[in-house]
């Protein structure tokens, strides 16, 4: 199988015309395969990042360069696509991987070369276990995983004066982690959990779920849901039911799925969601990446390319208070930064080298998901 390797400069300002080396980073993601388009949304997150920081002067008074390794998610192409990025490029710091499995599997050969990860995607809270004093003092998670998520979103629950919820998940891993962290959340805030359901792999008629669901009268349902969305709010509209639904699902898809006339009666006023990011968040740092964005690409930047983005700001911050590229240095830049994060808050890691940005609860305004608050 043929290796993507791809060296990505960006914009050098004329300062560097007589610089020394450039200072390196790895980036290693999905470039090969049917999930290509997610790796190269952290590409282009990351080379915005890079071309502000190389017009403003780099770092160290060098410029700045990713150096890219394609892992196709396969743990057999990322492993020896990471070790490429440590032993021919001696890369000091490396963000990825993307995927989960390919991160767990970088996470080991990361520690032993004693060169910092900064896991900037992949969400689970088992990287957060691992991390600082869960043993890989060089792995540094700084998206929100589920655990926080989900406390977050009781949290929100709780001010809203929901006491039960009723919690719904498609089949999938990902799915399955958000519903046990959610589970723990509602039981920790005395929250009761009337249901646990998981919807079975292509499902079609959603009826039965809905009669389990409703058999609790829970407060609200928590819905954590991927390819089930359309068929699952067009069983909530048959339904009739009128409790409010919540939780991790595309909202543009929900409304997609409903009839106009369900959505002219006010069918969708009572359905939230949380979000790590959204483009919609109305702050000016985020509003200008996402006009950047848009502008040079044609897209509407996604979760992945927007924390991808403000890693390599991170990396590169780092750096320059370390006034080094050594990985020990960085490493230890990263442990005590205080960075802020477009979104609000700052990157400041616990005892697991977690950070934990804001998050955003959307709802509907004028028949358009928006930002309705923030945890």
């Amino acid at each position: 199988m043929k290796r993507t390797f791809v060296l990505a400069a960006g914009l050098l300002c004329s300062t560097f015309a007589q610089a020394a080396e450039p200072v390196k980073i790895g980036i290693t993601t999905i470039l090969s395969g049917p999930m290509a388009d997610r790796g190269q949304s952290e590409q282009y997150g990351a080379q915005i990042a890079l071309d502000s920081i190389n017009q403003s002067g780099g770092v160290l008074g060098r410029p700045v360069v990713a150096y890219y390794a394609d892992n196709a998610c396969k743990p057999d192409v990322g492993v020896p696509a990471t070790k490429r990025l440590l032993e021919l490029e001696h890369v000091p710091v490396i963000i990825g991987a993307l995927c989960t499995p390919v991160t767990h599997a970088i996470m080991p050969m990361m520690k032993e070369a004693k060169v910092p990860l900064v896991i900037a995607t992949s969400a689970g809270q088992d990287f957060v276990d691992a991390s600082g004093v869960g043993g890989n003092d060089y792995a540094f998670k700084t998206i929100p995983s589920e655990v926080d998520i989900q406390g977050g979103l009781v949290q929100w629950l709780k001010s809203q004066n929901i006491k039960s919820i009723a919690i719904v998940a498609d089949d999938g891993e990902f799915q399955h982690a958000n519903a046990i962290a959610l589970v723990k959340a509602a039981k920790d805030a005395g929250m009761t959990v009337t249901a646990d359901e998981v919807i079975p792999k292509d499902t079609k008629d959603f009826s039965g779920i809905f009669t389990k669901l409703k058999a609790g009268a829970p407060g609200e349902v928590v819905a954590i849901l991927a390819g089930s969305t359309p068929g699952f709010f067009q069983g909530y509209e048959a339904s009739g039911w009128k409790v409010p639904v919540t939780g991790r699902f595309d909202l543009a898809g929900a409304a997609a799925a409903v009839s106009q006339a369900f959505r002219d009666a006010g069918g969708l006023s009572g359905i939230t969601g949380i979000a790590v990011f959204t483009p919609a968040l109305d702050k000016p740092d985020v509003q200008a990446f996402v006009a950047v964005y848009k502008s040079r690409y044609g897209l509407v930047p996604t979760q992945r390319s927007f924390f991808v983005f403000e890693a390599t700001y991170l990396v590169v911050d780092a750096i320059r208070r370390a006034g080094s590229d050594q990985p020990d240095a960085i490493k230890q830049a990263l442990k005590t930064t205080t960075m802020p994060s477009r979104l609000g808050g700052s990157y400041s890691p616990d005892d697991h080298n977690h950070a934990h940005t804001p998050l955003q609860i959307l709802g509907y305004k004028d028949g358009k998901p928006a930002v309705i608050a923030t945890e």
